[in-house]
């Protein structure tokens, strides 16, 4: 939908005040957060007769200095500038799930299931890639069918945390807020309160150049998620100085959903129980606007898109059974307007794809923006490559106890060597040990790692022929 107007809101950034997102319009925008949130109606006399609606609790509208700026980065590329053109580059984003819980077991309650997590990030990757099965049955008019985009983003669970541990379960921390001291769920979403991005957020978030962080909780006013808006650098091209920082703070970028809304199975609650919340959310996350430009149907707002249609206001429900065209007052000819897009308010089961527009956008969000661009690098999806052995010189290498407690002896059996090397690589591949030694006849060494992080290390012994490695484990 691409019109350019007066915004009648803004996405906001800095320091988290959402209640001066929502109760102050004309606040400064860099004392602001960006946050997205989607709610259902929970007005208990409506809830017996209606069915749950989303429905946006920030602001919205189109922040004119990082339109320049995009639209900017949009030309420089021919990719860009035709948004049918296909690119090669494929992006995949580490993702950890913080799942908030107050001590319920593993896969019930707020602790939900990892079976739950896993078909979230399924569903993630087949949205992005318009790999979804869904696509053809709700998108029927031939220009949307043309505009569907594989995104060429995907998603990996991260497999070490930020000191390198091997996660237990991939893309999964739990936390209690018993052990941590926090407030129990369910809480409040900002501007009701704050607790969230100051205390639970703070308190959890993983280096977020390296890491998408999604934190899974409950929410007590019907709440499905919220996104924090990326930043663009102040060194862009051309510098806009009023966008330095409007992401927010690294330590709460990221997004968050409620415990209902996540995936297709356990604890999931229709109509929003197809994981399109999170295909929604970190669209934001990736620089996307609601596809009706936040206008209340006054048909002057934009999304920034050329081929998403002009619309009225956000869709509920969803409008037909079949994929059937809808017309409104802002697009009151066939195709009608896009009720399909993961960018509308319409239920889990008819949001079945993203414009080749829109992924435009996020290609050049993933190439320019704070903590987007380094998460195509990052390698917390796997374990280290550099610790394979390969045996010529060595006999034996015995590591004890093992697990250990963080002291444990090395001990070598060698032939025609005069000194060796030992090195300890935790699970990101970083060296936490090394020590050039002497060969002797008793070649037994100690090593004092107590301070180092429980989790999964790797011994490696090398001499000038090759190197034998050994697994160990700090408990």
């Amino acid at each position: 939908m691409k019109k350019f107007t007066l915004p009648l809101c803004l996405f906001l950034a800095g320091a988290f005040t959402t209640g001066l997102a929502q109760n102050n319009a004309n606040s400064n925008l860099k004392s602001q957060n960006t946050v997205l949130q989607i709610k259902q109606n929970v007005d208990p006399a409506k809830l017996q007769t209606e069915t749950p609606k989303r429905k946006c609790a920030t602001p919205g509208g189109i922040n004119e200095a990082y339109e320049a700026w995009i639209s900017q980065q949009l030309k420089k590329d021919e990719a860009f500038a035709n948004v049918k053109k296909t690119t090669t580059t494929l992006y995949t984003i580490p993702v950890i799930f913080h799942i908030i819980h107050s001590g319920q077991s593993v896969g019930s309650g707020y602790n939900i299931s990892q079976a739950q997590i896993n078909s979230q990030l399924t569903i993630l990757n087949q949205d992005y890639s318009k790999t979804n099965t869904d696509f053809s049955t709700w998108v029927t008019q031939s220009s949307f069918v043309s505009a569907g985009a594989d995104c060429q983003i995907q998603f990996c669970m991260a497999k070490v945390s930020p000191t390198g541990t091997v996660l237990a379960e991939p893309g999964i921390e739990r936390i209690s807020t018993v052990a941590k001291g926090w407030t129990a769920p369910p809480y409040s979403s900002p501007p009701a309160s704050n607790y969230i991005e100051n205390t639970i957020k703070p308190g959890s978030s993983w280096d977020p150049t390296k890491y998408l962080n999604i934190w899974i909780l409950a929410f007590n006013d019907g709440t499905l998620g919220y996104a924090q808006f990326p930043t663009v650098p102040s060194t862009s091209t051309p510098t806009i100085g009023d966008m330095y920082g409007m992401g927010g703070a690294a330590n709460t970028d990221g997004v968050v959903f409620d415990y209902s809304a996540v995936g297709n199975t356990g604890a999931a609650a229709a109509p929003y129980n197809k994981g399109r919340t999170a295909s929604h959310e970190i669209g934001h996350w990736l620089g996307l606007y609601h596809i009706w430009g936040d206008d209340n149907g006054a048909c002057t707002g934009s999304d920034n898109v050329a081929d998403t249609p002009n619309q009225a206001d956000a869709s509920s429900s969803c409008p037909t059974t079949s994929g059937a065209v809808k017309t409104d007052a802002c697009s009151a000819t066939s195709p009608g307007y896009m009720y399909q897009n993961y960018m509308d308010y319409t239920e889990d089961k008819c949001l079945v794809m993203f414009t080749n527009g829109q992924k435009a956008r996020m290609m050049a969000c993933m190439q320019n923006c704070t903590r987007r661009t380094s998460l195509a690098t990052s390698t917390v999806c796997a374990l280290p490559t550099d610790v394979i052995e390969n045996k010529t010189d060595v006999h034996s290498v015995s590591v004890y106890p093992n697990p250990s407690n963080g002291e444990f002896t090395v001990s070598v059996d060698a032939e025609n060597i005069s000194d060796y090397t030992i090195t300890v690589v935790n699970a990101l591949g970083q060296i936490v040990y090394d020590r050039k030694l002497m060969y002797t006849a008793d070649n037994a060494t100690k090593i004092d790692m107590n301070r180092q992080n429980p989790g999964v290390y790797f011994v490696r012994v090398n001499t000038a022929k090759g190197n034998t490695v050994k697994r160990l484990i700090i408990e």
